[in-house]
Protein backbone atom coordinates (compact mmCIF):
# COMPACT_ATOMS: atom_id res chain seq x y z
CA UNK A 1 0.00 0.00 0.00
CA UNK A 2 3.14 2.16 -0.22
CA UNK A 3 2.28 3.60 3.66
CA UNK A 4 5.09 6.40 3.26
CA UNK A 5 3.02 7.60 0.78
CA UNK A 6 -0.26 7.64 2.40
CA UNK A 7 0.90 9.16 5.63
CA UNK A 8 1.90 12.61 3.95
CA UNK A 9 -1.07 12.72 2.11
CA UNK A 10 -2.71 12.15 5.71
CA UNK A 11 -1.08 15.18 6.84
CA UNK A 12 -1.85 17.31 4.17
CA UNK A 13 -5.42 15.75 5.14
CA UNK A 14 -5.46 16.74 8.54
CA UNK A 15 -4.34 20.44 7.70
CA UNK A 16 -7.06 20.86 5.15
CA UNK A 17 -9.77 19.71 7.72
CA UNK A 18 -8.43 22.15 9.90
CA UNK A 19 -9.17 24.80 7.75
CA UNK A 20 -12.54 23.56 6.51
CA UNK A 21 -14.59 24.71 9.77
CA UNK A 22 -13.71 27.42 13.05
CA UNK A 23 -16.66 25.44 15.13
CA UNK A 24 -15.85 23.58 17.94
CA UNK A 25 -17.07 20.36 16.39
CA UNK A 26 -14.64 21.12 13.28
CA UNK A 27 -11.93 21.11 16.37
CA UNK A 28 -12.89 18.07 17.70
CA UNK A 29 -12.89 16.23 13.67
CA UNK A 30 -9.67 17.82 13.43
CA UNK A 31 -8.53 16.24 16.61
CA UNK A 32 -9.80 13.11 16.79
CA UNK A 33 -8.41 12.76 12.37
CA UNK A 34 -4.79 13.93 13.77
CA UNK A 35 -4.83 11.04 16.31
CA UNK A 36 -5.72 8.84 13.93
CA UNK A 37 -2.49 9.87 11.93
CA UNK A 38 -0.33 9.94 14.56
CA UNK A 39 -1.52 6.27 15.55
CA UNK A 40 -1.62 5.06 11.67
CA UNK A 41 1.96 6.45 11.96
CA UNK A 42 2.94 4.93 14.69
CA UNK A 43 1.72 1.31 13.29
CA UNK A 44 -0.62 1.42 15.09
CA UNK A 45 -3.87 0.91 13.18
CA UNK A 46 -6.37 -0.53 15.00
CA UNK A 47 -6.04 2.75 17.01
CA UNK A 48 -6.08 4.55 13.68
CA UNK A 49 -9.22 3.32 12.48
CA UNK A 50 -11.14 3.75 15.43
CA UNK A 51 -10.09 7.62 15.66
CA UNK A 52 -10.75 7.88 12.14
CA UNK A 53 -14.03 6.72 12.47
CA UNK A 54 -14.60 8.70 15.59
CA UNK A 55 -13.81 12.08 13.63
CA UNK A 56 -16.82 10.39 10.83
CA UNK A 57 -18.69 10.51 13.51
CA UNK A 58 -18.83 13.65 14.60
CA UNK A 59 -18.23 15.20 11.12
CA UNK A 60 -21.50 15.94 9.36
CA UNK A 61 -21.47 15.30 5.39
CA UNK A 62 -19.32 12.99 4.24
CA UNK A 63 -15.03 13.45 4.15
CA UNK A 64 -13.15 11.78 0.45
CA UNK A 65 -10.02 11.93 3.15
CA UNK A 66 -11.19 10.11 6.25
CA UNK A 67 -12.76 7.18 4.06
CA UNK A 68 -10.07 7.42 2.24
CA UNK A 69 -7.51 6.96 5.55
CA UNK A 70 -10.02 4.80 7.06
CA UNK A 71 -10.47 2.13 3.60
CA UNK A 72 -6.27 2.48 3.57
CA UNK A 73 -5.75 1.13 7.15
CA UNK A 74 -8.70 -1.47 6.55
CA UNK A 75 -6.48 -2.77 3.72
CA UNK A 76 -3.42 -2.95 5.53
CA UNK A 77 -5.79 -4.75 8.81
CA UNK A 78 -6.55 -7.13 5.40
CA UNK A 79 -10.34 -6.00 6.03
CA UNK A 80 -11.24 -5.83 2.17
CA UNK A 81 -14.95 -5.53 2.66
CA UNK A 82 -14.51 -2.63 4.74
CA UNK A 83 -11.50 -0.99 2.80
CA UNK A 84 -13.67 -1.73 -0.55
CA UNK A 85 -16.52 -0.23 1.32
CA UNK A 86 -14.95 3.16 2.76
CA UNK A 87 -12.20 3.88 -0.21
CA UNK A 88 -15.64 3.47 -2.71
CA UNK A 89 -17.43 6.08 -0.69
CA UNK A 90 -13.95 7.86 -0.69
CA UNK A 91 -14.80 8.35 -4.68
CA UNK A 92 -18.17 8.97 -4.81
CA UNK A 93 -19.63 12.37 -5.92
CA UNK A 94 -20.68 13.71 -2.64
CA UNK A 95 -17.46 12.79 -0.71
CA UNK A 96 -15.70 15.22 -3.14
CA UNK A 97 -12.12 13.99 -3.14
CA UNK A 98 -9.51 16.17 -4.40
CA UNK A 99 -7.35 15.02 -7.73
CA UNK A 100 -4.87 13.72 -5.44
CA UNK A 101 -7.41 11.52 -2.60
CA UNK A 102 -9.09 10.18 -5.65
CA UNK A 103 -5.83 9.00 -7.45
CA UNK A 104 -5.05 7.37 -4.12
CA UNK A 105 -8.24 6.11 -3.60
CA UNK A 106 -8.31 4.45 -6.99
CA UNK A 107 -4.84 2.75 -7.04
CA UNK A 108 -5.72 1.51 -3.19
CA UNK A 109 -8.73 0.04 -4.69
CA UNK A 110 -6.90 -1.47 -7.25
CA UNK A 111 -4.80 -3.31 -4.67
CA UNK A 112 -7.77 -4.03 -2.52
CA UNK A 113 -9.56 -5.62 -5.98
CA UNK A 114 -6.26 -7.70 -6.52
CA UNK A 115 -6.80 -9.09 -3.07
CA UNK A 116 -10.21 -10.21 -3.36
CA UNK A 117 -10.22 -11.70 -6.65
CA UNK A 118 -7.09 -13.94 -4.98
CA UNK A 119 -9.28 -14.76 -1.77
CA UNK A 120 -12.28 -16.07 -4.15
CA UNK A 121 -9.78 -17.97 -6.55
CA UNK A 122 -8.52 -19.84 -3.29
CA UNK A 123 -11.47 -20.30 -1.17
CA UNK A 124 -14.22 -20.85 -4.42
CA UNK A 125 -16.18 -17.62 -3.13
CA UNK A 126 -18.11 -16.03 -5.56
CA UNK A 127 -17.18 -12.50 -6.42
CA UNK A 128 -18.36 -9.35 -8.59
CA UNK A 129 -17.43 -8.94 -12.04
CA UNK A 130 -15.08 -6.27 -12.93
CA UNK A 131 -16.92 -3.18 -13.78
CA UNK A 132 -17.86 -2.31 -17.20
CA UNK A 133 -18.09 0.63 -19.28
CA UNK A 134 -22.09 0.15 -18.45
CA UNK A 135 -21.00 0.76 -14.83
CA UNK A 136 -19.03 3.37 -15.20
CA UNK A 137 -21.80 5.36 -17.39
CA UNK A 138 -24.15 5.05 -14.74
CA UNK A 139 -22.26 6.07 -12.24
CA UNK A 140 -21.32 8.87 -14.19
CA UNK A 141 -24.76 10.39 -15.40
CA UNK A 142 -26.24 9.64 -11.87
CA UNK A 143 -23.61 11.97 -10.56
CA UNK A 144 -25.08 15.26 -8.86
CA UNK A 145 -23.20 17.42 -11.48
CA UNK A 146 -24.66 15.36 -14.21
CA UNK A 147 -27.82 16.87 -12.78
CA UNK A 148 -26.73 20.39 -12.22
CA UNK A 149 -25.72 20.27 -15.52
CA UNK A 150 -29.29 19.12 -16.90
CA UNK A 151 -30.99 21.40 -14.83
CA UNK A 152 -28.57 24.51 -16.01
CA UNK A 153 -29.25 23.41 -19.74
CA UNK A 154 -32.89 23.60 -18.66
CA UNK A 155 -32.89 27.16 -16.99
CA UNK A 156 -30.64 28.24 -19.99
CA UNK A 157 -32.99 27.29 -22.37
CA UNK A 158 -35.61 29.01 -20.23
CA UNK A 159 -33.89 32.31 -20.57
CA UNK A 160 -32.97 32.49 -24.34
CA UNK A 161 -36.34 31.93 -24.78
CA UNK A 162 -37.78 34.83 -22.57
CA UNK A 163 -35.32 37.33 -24.04
CA UNK A 164 -35.88 35.88 -27.81
CA UNK A 165 -37.39 39.27 -28.57
CA UNK A 166 -34.26 41.11 -27.80
CA UNK A 167 -32.11 38.15 -29.30
CA UNK A 168 -33.76 37.99 -32.48
CA UNK A 169 -32.76 41.77 -33.11
CA UNK A 170 -29.01 40.84 -33.09
CA UNK A 171 -28.64 37.78 -34.22
CA UNK A 172 -29.55 36.03 -37.96
CA UNK A 173 -32.81 34.75 -38.60
CA UNK A 174 -33.69 31.40 -37.20
CA UNK A 175 -29.97 31.09 -35.22
CA UNK A 176 -31.93 31.88 -31.60
CA UNK A 177 -34.64 29.25 -32.29
CA UNK A 178 -31.65 26.58 -33.25
CA UNK A 179 -29.72 27.61 -29.91
CA UNK A 180 -33.30 27.08 -27.90
CA UNK A 181 -34.15 23.67 -29.64
CA UNK A 182 -30.18 22.50 -29.05
CA UNK A 183 -30.70 23.33 -25.66
CA UNK A 184 -33.92 21.72 -25.32
CA UNK A 185 -32.50 18.65 -26.44
CA UNK A 186 -29.57 18.65 -24.25
CA UNK A 187 -31.74 19.08 -21.02
CA UNK A 188 -34.39 16.09 -22.18
CA UNK A 189 -31.41 14.14 -22.95
CA UNK A 190 -29.00 14.69 -19.73
CA UNK A 191 -32.20 14.85 -17.76
CA UNK A 192 -33.31 11.71 -19.03
CA UNK A 193 -30.14 9.60 -18.45
CA UNK A 194 -29.67 10.98 -15.21
CA UNK A 195 -33.26 10.21 -13.51
CA UNK A 196 -32.92 6.86 -15.34
CA UNK A 197 -29.57 6.49 -13.49
CA UNK A 198 -30.79 7.74 -9.80
CA UNK A 199 -33.70 6.07 -9.92
CA UNK A 200 -31.90 2.39 -10.96
CA UNK A 201 -30.03 3.40 -7.80
CA UNK A 202 -32.49 4.17 -5.94
CA UNK A 203 -34.44 0.96 -6.83
CA UNK A 204 -31.32 -1.09 -6.20
CA UNK A 205 -28.50 0.19 -4.16
CA UNK A 206 -25.13 -0.88 -4.22
CA UNK A 207 -23.60 -2.83 -0.89
CA UNK A 208 -20.41 -4.41 -0.04
CA UNK A 209 -20.21 -7.45 1.04
CA UNK A 210 -18.30 -6.40 4.48
CA UNK A 211 -17.25 -10.06 6.27
CA UNK A 212 -14.59 -12.15 4.61
CA UNK A 213 -16.99 -14.96 3.85
CA UNK A 214 -20.57 -13.70 3.46
CA UNK A 215 -22.80 -16.74 3.69
CA UNK A 216 -26.09 -16.39 1.47
CA UNK A 217 -29.33 -18.00 1.78
CA UNK A 218 -32.54 -19.09 -0.03
CA UNK A 219 -34.46 -16.83 2.98
CA UNK A 220 -34.13 -14.40 5.62
CA UNK A 221 -33.12 -16.46 8.63
CA UNK A 222 -30.11 -18.37 9.53
CA UNK A 223 -32.30 -21.31 10.03
CA UNK A 224 -32.24 -21.08 6.19
CA UNK A 225 -30.43 -23.13 3.59
CA UNK A 226 -26.65 -21.67 2.14
CA UNK A 227 -26.78 -21.26 -1.03
CA UNK A 228 -23.46 -19.69 -1.56
CA UNK A 229 -20.44 -17.97 -0.39
CA UNK A 230 -20.04 -14.34 -1.65
CA UNK A 231 -16.10 -12.78 -1.37
CA UNK A 232 -15.44 -10.02 1.12
CA UNK A 233 -15.33 -6.78 -0.94
CA UNK A 234 -17.55 -7.54 -3.56
CA UNK A 235 -20.44 -5.43 -4.78
CA UNK A 236 -24.16 -6.58 -4.69
CA UNK A 237 -26.96 -4.99 -5.67
CA UNK A 238 -29.64 -4.67 -3.10
CA UNK A 239 -33.35 -5.78 -4.50
CA UNK A 240 -35.52 -7.04 -1.18
CA UNK A 241 -35.71 -5.92 2.59
CA UNK A 242 -36.76 -8.30 4.85
CA UNK A 243 -36.30 -7.63 8.96
CA UNK A 244 -32.58 -7.38 9.54
CA UNK A 245 -32.33 -9.26 6.33
CA UNK A 246 -31.62 -7.77 2.60
CA UNK A 247 -32.17 -9.92 -0.63
CA UNK A 248 -28.67 -9.42 -2.56
CA UNK A 249 -28.08 -9.58 -6.46
CA UNK A 250 -24.30 -10.14 -7.93
CA UNK A 251 -24.11 -8.76 -11.46
CA UNK A 252 -24.01 -12.72 -12.81
CA UNK A 253 -27.69 -12.94 -11.41
CA UNK A 254 -27.21 -14.81 -8.56
CA UNK A 255 -29.59 -13.90 -5.67
CA UNK A 256 -29.93 -14.88 -2.21
CA UNK A 257 -30.39 -13.59 1.47
CA UNK A 258 -28.02 -11.97 3.51
CA UNK A 259 -27.78 -10.13 7.14
CA UNK A 260 -28.13 -6.56 7.12
CA UNK A 261 -25.25 -5.79 9.31
CA UNK A 262 -22.92 -7.76 6.78
CA UNK A 263 -23.70 -5.30 4.48
CA UNK A 264 -22.32 -1.80 3.79
CA UNK A 265 -24.43 0.45 1.91
CA UNK A 266 -22.45 2.59 -0.34
CA UNK A 267 -25.25 5.13 -0.02
CA UNK A 268 -26.31 4.52 3.91
CA UNK A 269 -24.91 5.19 7.07
CA UNK A 270 -20.97 3.55 7.57
CA UNK A 271 -20.77 0.27 9.32
CA UNK A 272 -19.19 -0.12 12.40
CA UNK A 273 -17.03 -3.62 12.65
CA UNK A 274 -18.69 -4.61 16.15
CA UNK A 275 -21.58 -4.74 14.52
CA UNK A 276 -21.02 -7.16 11.49
CA UNK A 277 -22.52 -10.75 11.59
CA UNK A 278 -19.67 -12.88 10.00
CA UNK A 279 -19.98 -15.26 7.86
CA UNK A 280 -19.30 -18.77 8.27
CA UNK A 281 -16.87 -20.81 5.75
CA UNK A 282 -18.85 -24.49 5.10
Amino acid sequence: MRPRGWFKLAAVAAFTLALAGGSARADVVDEAFARGNTAAAAGDLQTAVTAYEEAERLLPGRSALISFNLGTAYAQLGELGLATHHLRRALQGQAQASEAVAAAAQRNLGIVRQRVEIAAAASGAQYDRPETWRDALLAAVGSPGFGWLALGTGWLALLVWLLRGRLGGRAPGGVVGSVIGVLVVIYLVVGGLHGYAVRAESEAPQAIALPAKLEVREGPGNHRKALFIVQGGSRVRIVDRGAGWLRIRLPDGLEGWAPQASLGELSGEVPRPGSLVRGRTP
